[in-house]
Protein backbone atom coordinates (compact mmCIF):
# COMPACT_ATOMS: atom_id res chain seq x y z
CA UNK A 1 0.00 0.00 0.00
CA UNK A 2 1.54 3.54 -1.21
CA UNK A 3 1.27 6.38 1.38
CA UNK A 4 2.54 9.84 1.73
CA UNK A 5 4.39 11.82 4.11
CA UNK A 6 3.61 15.50 3.15
CA UNK A 7 6.37 18.16 4.16
CA UNK A 8 5.81 20.76 6.20
CA UNK A 9 5.76 23.30 3.25
CA UNK A 10 2.55 21.76 2.31
CA UNK A 11 -0.75 23.14 3.11
CA UNK A 12 -3.09 20.41 5.62
CA UNK A 13 -5.41 20.63 3.25
CA UNK A 14 -3.61 18.78 0.68
CA UNK A 15 -3.07 15.64 3.31
CA UNK A 16 -7.09 15.84 3.48
CA UNK A 17 -7.63 16.08 -0.42
CA UNK A 18 -4.92 12.82 -0.93
CA UNK A 19 -7.16 11.20 1.57
CA UNK A 20 -10.45 12.21 -0.44
CA UNK A 21 -8.39 10.28 -3.43
CA UNK A 22 -8.36 7.48 -1.08
CA UNK A 23 -4.84 7.39 -0.28
CA UNK A 24 -2.94 7.06 2.89
CA UNK A 25 -1.45 10.28 3.78
CA UNK A 26 -0.02 12.41 6.97
CA UNK A 27 2.05 15.49 7.08
CA UNK A 28 5.09 16.28 9.58
CA UNK A 29 2.86 18.27 11.89
CA UNK A 30 0.30 15.18 12.30
CA UNK A 31 3.44 13.14 13.49
CA UNK A 32 4.38 15.84 16.15
CA UNK A 33 7.91 16.66 13.73
CA UNK A 34 7.02 19.78 12.65
CA UNK A 35 10.18 21.93 12.63
CA UNK A 36 12.64 18.92 12.50
CA UNK A 37 15.19 19.06 10.34
CA UNK A 38 16.08 17.74 6.64
CA UNK A 39 18.16 14.80 8.45
CA UNK A 40 15.23 13.96 10.88
CA UNK A 41 12.58 14.40 8.13
CA UNK A 42 14.52 11.98 5.65
CA UNK A 43 14.95 9.72 8.42
CA UNK A 44 11.33 9.55 9.51
CA UNK A 45 10.69 8.93 5.63
CA UNK A 46 13.14 5.94 5.46
CA UNK A 47 11.78 3.93 8.59
CA UNK A 48 7.96 4.53 7.84
CA UNK A 49 8.14 3.85 3.86
CA UNK A 50 6.83 6.86 3.10
CA UNK A 51 6.95 8.12 -0.33
CA UNK A 52 7.70 11.81 0.24
CA UNK A 53 6.09 14.88 -1.20
CA UNK A 54 7.99 18.28 -0.69
CA UNK A 55 9.05 21.50 -2.79
CA UNK A 56 12.51 20.92 -1.42
CA UNK A 57 14.89 19.99 -3.90
CA UNK A 58 17.63 19.12 -1.13
CA UNK A 59 15.88 15.50 -0.67
CA UNK A 60 16.89 14.32 -4.52
CA UNK A 61 20.16 15.13 -3.53
CA UNK A 62 19.43 12.62 -0.03
CA UNK A 63 17.88 10.14 -2.01
CA UNK A 64 20.00 9.60 -4.88
CA UNK A 65 23.13 9.58 -2.43
CA UNK A 66 21.71 6.24 -0.32
CA UNK A 67 18.56 5.00 -2.61
CA UNK A 68 16.83 3.65 0.55
CA UNK A 69 13.61 5.69 0.64
CA UNK A 70 10.00 4.95 -0.47
CA UNK A 71 10.23 7.40 -3.14
CA UNK A 72 9.87 10.99 -3.39
CA UNK A 73 7.85 13.53 -5.45
CA UNK A 74 9.16 16.83 -6.00
CA UNK A 75 6.92 19.52 -7.06
CA UNK A 76 7.90 22.41 -9.19
CA UNK A 77 4.65 23.37 -9.29
CA UNK A 78 3.90 27.26 -9.18
CA UNK A 79 2.18 29.33 -7.75
CA UNK A 80 2.50 27.01 -4.90
CA UNK A 81 -1.37 27.10 -4.34
CA UNK A 82 -3.55 24.17 -3.60
CA UNK A 83 -5.98 25.37 -6.46
CA UNK A 84 -3.00 24.85 -8.68
CA UNK A 85 -1.28 21.58 -7.04
CA UNK A 86 -4.66 19.61 -6.11
CA UNK A 87 -5.80 19.00 -9.99
CA UNK A 88 -1.62 18.75 -10.87
CA UNK A 89 -1.80 15.70 -7.92
CA UNK A 90 -4.71 14.12 -9.29
CA UNK A 91 -4.11 13.99 -12.84
CA UNK A 92 -0.25 12.49 -11.79
CA UNK A 93 -2.06 10.15 -9.25
CA UNK A 94 -4.45 8.59 -11.79
CA UNK A 95 -1.75 8.11 -14.79
CA UNK A 96 0.77 6.65 -13.24
CA UNK A 97 1.01 2.81 -11.11
CA UNK A 98 1.37 3.05 -7.63
CA UNK A 99 4.16 0.31 -7.82
CA UNK A 100 6.14 2.90 -10.34
CA UNK A 101 6.49 5.22 -7.56
CA UNK A 102 8.47 2.65 -5.38
CA UNK A 103 12.14 3.17 -5.98
CA UNK A 104 11.60 6.61 -7.99
CA UNK A 105 11.65 10.13 -8.09
CA UNK A 106 8.66 12.10 -9.64
CA UNK A 107 9.05 16.10 -11.02
CA UNK A 108 5.62 17.68 -11.00
CA UNK A 109 5.14 20.97 -13.14
CA UNK A 110 2.07 22.21 -14.05
CA UNK A 111 1.77 20.74 -17.14
CA UNK A 112 3.86 17.49 -17.49
CA UNK A 113 5.76 15.10 -15.06
CA UNK A 114 9.13 13.00 -14.89
CA UNK A 115 9.93 9.47 -13.17
CA UNK A 116 12.57 8.68 -13.06
CA UNK A 117 13.58 4.80 -11.55
CA UNK A 118 16.69 5.17 -8.78
CA UNK A 119 16.59 2.09 -7.25
CA UNK A 120 15.05 -1.74 -8.64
Amino acid sequence: MIKFLLDQNLSPKTVAFLRSLGWEAKDLRELGKSGADDHEIYELAKAGNWIFVTYDLDFSRRFMADKKLEGLILLRVHPQTVEILHPVLQDFLQKVKPEDLRGSIATLELHRYRLRKVRG
